[in-house]
């Protein structure tokens, strides 16, 4: 069961690299910056063994993706954290 991330093969997802042009980074870092909290609450507070191996594992491949799109051309900090209080209140 995956909450955010699926830890299947990713040479069968149907991503295209090419798109990346197009994305916002620090938008797309918001968003994985919120699924890291969230992530960070479930391991901390579920009762579920499982869920919260699981939410551990997601954490992990949040970290990975919030960092790669820190490094991305036009990452920008603020406006990251001002994308990610807009949509999520956080």
């Amino acid at each position: 069961m995956a909450i955010f991330y699926d830890s299947g093969n990713a040479k069968n997802s149907d991503f295209n690299p090419s798109l990346f042009a197009r994305l916002n980074p620090s938008s797309q870092w918001a968003n994985h910056s919120y699924n890291h909290i969230v992530l960070t609450h479930i391991a901390k507070a579920s009762t579920d063994f499982s869920e919260r191996q699981q939410a551990r594992k997601e954490i992990e491949i949040a970290e990975r993706k919030m960092k790669f799109w820190e490094r991305f051309g036009g990452f920008d900090k603020q406006e990251a954290l001002w994308y990610r209080k807009k949509y999520y209140q956080f």
